[in-house]
Order: structure tokens, then sequence, then C-alpha cells
């Protein structure tokens, strides 16, 4: 009866956790439409640089989910694809957005919200950008800058 009892609960343990996994990784699921946006500097990501110009996000294969990034420019040439990490708020994005990272004159794409969710999508830095952070407090020594956050409304595309 024991044995039974513990079973049962190690069954109702592995049940729970299968369905919170499951939830999990649907709500990971943030790029499900295209987003397009007009970025107008020249920008790096995950170590390749792009021209400004028109540009669609979205998933670079339904397969794989969110993880990988495909970014083409809006005449629909495939760029780059990217890996990327998730990442949460508490605060629903009312728009779409773009969130980069600017150093000087060098602009580097951060971060990749869609409206109405609390999910995004994050590049790691690069060895050039955790160089100029590096750069940019020693100059300033005890003020330590961070960079400006640069953001760009990106529409979804259904």
């Amino acid at each position: 009866m024991k044995k039974t009892f513990v079973k049962g609960l190690i069954t109702a343990a592995l049940l729970v956790t299968a369905i919170i996994t499951a939830g999990a990784s649907a709500q990971a699921q943030t790029l499900q439409y295209k987003l397009s946006a007009d970025i107008p500097f020249d920008f790096s990501v995950s170590g390749q640089k792009l021209p400004a110009g028109k540009y669609v996000l979205g998933r670079a294969h339904e397969s794989i989910g969110d993880t990988v990034v495909q970014i083409q420019r809006a005449d629909g040439h495939t760029v780059a694809n990217r890996f990327s990490v998730p990442i949460v708020t508490f605060k629903t994005k009312k728009q779409g957005m773009l969130v980069f990272h600017r150093y000087d004159d060098q602009y580097f794409l951060s971060e990749v919200w869609p409206a109405g969710g609390g999910t995004g999508r994050a590049f790691l830095k690069t060895r050039t950008e955790r160089e100029l952070a590096r750069s940019a407090r020693a100059i300033a020594a005890v003020n330590a800058p961070k960079p400006e956050i640069v953001t760009v409304v990106a529409l979804a595309q259904r």
C-alpha cells in the first residue's frame, strides 16, 4: 500500500513537471509572427555588420522555435541566422521593438521584443561590444557609463 502511494506521488510529480515544461516551452515561442523594422543606422548582430535599411526578423525554422532568429533584408535576402536566448519581463510589450546598445557610432542588436507578450529574445554580447564597454569604463573610471539604449519600433507581419 505504501509503495503504491509513493509510486502514485512520483507519477503525479512527473506529470506536473511535464505540464510546466510544456507551458514554459509554449511561452518561449515569441516570434510566431515575423517583425519588420526600418533601422536607420548600420548595426552589428552576433559579430556580423549589417547596413541600415528595412529588415524582417523571425524564426529561422518552425521546428526549432525561437532559438535561432533569422534576420532578412525586406527584399527577402537572408542576411543572418543568429542564436538567441529567452528573456522575460513582467510588463507586456504594447508594441514590438528592437533594442540596440550604442557605443559612440556603433550599434549592436541586443534584444527582440514582439508586441503583446512578456517574452523576448536576446543576443549575447560579442567580443567587440565587450571591449567597447570595457574601454568606456576605463575612460570614465568612477562613473562607468552604460551603453546608450536605442529602440526601434517593429511591426508584426501576419
